[in-house]
């Protein structure tokens, strides 16, 4: 599978999950159509794409203390309009040892980000898949997902009964979201510098 159709698999497989009663709620109801609207774009080659691989020969090296083998490739999204450029999405699909992970980062039309997916091990169909809602730069949903023999089991979190754990993985995923964005605006400002 080509990485284009891997991570199309993956959007689709990891967003047609979404919990049930998060639909009746207004907000959530439509960050998370937004994100099937940016799927969508991203699977009809609507949007521009930047892809970037870090440690692309982290085989030679050994990396991250222990780790002899860690490499990222990244995807980033996003539109040209009127040569106004808009981030819309960001994959991190990573190679960690044995494992590798997932992370999709979705941003507003502020370019704050909206949704963060991550799962930490996508060859190990038991490990929980995590989202993070925001709004501005406020939890405001959490859920986990992890498959067991019984089926997917969900747990889901709002505003009224967050734990500490949740908040400060939240807050990590907020920095990580805003760093990956920080990259990108980066590389555009390098891109259109003037030759």
């Amino acid at each position: 599978m080509t990485p284009k159709t891997t991570i199309i698999f993956l959007l689709f497989a990891v967003f047609m999950s979404v919990p049930a009663f998060a639909q009746d709620d207004a907000m959530l109801s439509s960050i998370f159509k937004y994100n099937d609207v940016v799927n969508g774009d991203i699977a009809a080659d609507k949007l521009y794409s930047h892809r970037i691989t870090l440690n692309s020969e982290s085989a030679k090296v050994r990396f991250w203390g222990r780790m002899n083998k860690y490499s990222e490739n990244v995807t980033c999204y996003f539109e040209l309009k009127e040569g106004v450029i808009s981030l819309k999405k960001i994959i991190i699909l990573a190679d960690i040892t044995d494992r590798q992970s997932y992370t999709d980062l979705l941003y507003d039309a502020n370019g704050n980000p909206s949704l963060v997916f991550y799962t930490n091990n996508l060859k190990n169909p038991g490990a929980s898949n995590d989202r993070y809602v925001y709004s501005g730069k406020k939890l405001i949903y959490f859920s986990t997902t992890k498959n067991t023999d019984l089926g997917a089991v969900t747990d889901s979190y709002d505003e009224t009964n967050f734990e500490t754990k949740q908040i400060n993985d939240a807050l990590t995923m907020l920095e990580k979201a805003e760093n990956y964005k920080k990259a990108f605006e980066a590389l555009v400002k390098v891109q259109l510098a003037p030759q």
